[in-house]
């Protein structure tokens, strides 16, 4: 994954100490935003969610001191640290700013090296800090899987094979077609389940090697289409490769198969009998690249859901048209997959007019 610059956000009130800090932030490769004001910077840091902010103390209207309690106390800026800059060095002044929420103080002037050191750590520190969150919530993701997601279709596997050997003797062929349909269908859902469990336990792990080659990307799409085939066939659906056949891709060809199935399958499991889904490629205007889409005519989703899917919150997954069981697991494994191409994983959708999930790929040749 393509790790982007960490955003700084500068507040002070002295436009040539923002030209100063602003310079050399950019020369470390950071990103700069600035802010004249504590009301200003509020405001911004709510918009952009910077990775660190740099306050200064003394300020007209509202201080620095207010201006970290004020954004300590937003849900939505709590957790983003705070460096004081200042030219106070009272120990009570500095007691009181750790008391409000900041994380460290740097004090005017300051040496250009000392600040982009002090600076690098806050950053390491607060991405490590999310990166941590992200995995206790992977983590408890995975034992809910394993706890009601892989057990309720088991034990229901496994009370209907107690059915069956108790009562073989008595059941005639039209009572026993039905359940071995059902242990057949049960059987399918924790395969798959188990596939993109072991998969995504992988790249977590850091063992899933990433080897990217020229292929076809239609190719791929027909294989992905004969692997669904059964569940297009049993909902009714109707299933539209697009995708042009000179159309070669440079990407793990393993990884894209495996989110072109997952997405298909969400299509699926979201699209009513009589629904369409369709896969797609576009090549981009002037660039080296080409946009992938997985459409769909089914049931939608709101724009809460579709926000929180691209940023990659965690979502419980919604029963299917059919009350298909899902454990999102798959949307998961795509963001990792693609994440590992260094490209993003998005989504376009409205409620009761479908979805349409996509990502780009690098074009192969010259």
């Amino acid at each position: 994954m393509i790790e982007k610059n960490a955003l700084i956000l500068i507040v002070d009130d002295v436009t040539r100490n923002l030209q100063v800090l602003g310079s050399f932030l950019r020369e470390a490769h950071y990103d700069v935003s600035a802010a004249v004001s504590g009301k200003q910077a509020i405001e911004i840091a709510a918009d952009v969610n910077p990775d660190l902010i740099l306050l200064d103390i003394m300020m007209p209207e509202m201080d620095g001191f207010e201006t970290c309690r004020r954004l300590k106390s937003d849900e939505r800026t709590r957790d983003i640290p705070v460096v004081f800059l200042t030219a106070k060095t009272a120990e009570e002044d500095i007691v009181h700013g750790f008391e409000l929420g900041a994380v460290d103080y740097i004090t005017k002037p300051f040496q250009r090296q000392e600040l982009l050191e002090r600076v690098r750590v806050h950053v390491d520190l607060r991405r490590s800090r999310l990166e941590l969150a992200r995995t206790v919530r992977d983590k408890d993701k995975l034992f809910s899987i394993i706890a009601h997601d892989l057990r309720g279709p088991l034990g229901s596997f496994m009370s209907i094979s107690d059915y069956l050997t108790e009562n073989l003797d008595e059941l005639d062929l039209k009572e026993i077609k039905p359940l071995f349909r059902e242990m057949r269908q049960t059987s399918k859902s924790v395969y798959a389940l188990l596939e993109n469990l072991l998969e995504w336990s992988r790249i977590q792990l850091g063992t899933v090697a990433f080897h990217p080659s020229e292929f076809k990307l239609a190719s791929v799409a027909i294989n992905v289409e004969a692997i669904v085939r059964a569940q297009v066939i049993h909902k009714e659906l109707t299933l539209e490769n697009l995708i042009q056949d000179d159309i070669l891709v440079m990407a793990d060809p393993q990884m894209i198969s495996t989110v072109l199935r997952n997405l298909v399958s969400n299509a699926i499991k979201y699209t009513p009998r009589g629904g369409r889904i369709y896969l797609e490629a576009q090549r981009e205007e002037r660039s080296s690249l080409v946009t992938v889409y997985v459409r769909d005519t089914g049931v939608g989703m709101s724009e809460q859901m579709q926000s929180a899917l691209s940023e990659g919150a965690q979502v419980n997954s919604m029963p299917g048209t059919e009350k298909e069981k899902g454990t999102g697991l798959g949307m998961m494994l795509c963001r990792e997959m693609i994440a590992r191409h260094g490209q993003q994983l998005k989504v376009e959708s409205a409620i009761g007019e479908g979805s349409t999930f996509s990502f780009t790929l690098e074009l192969a040749g010259p």
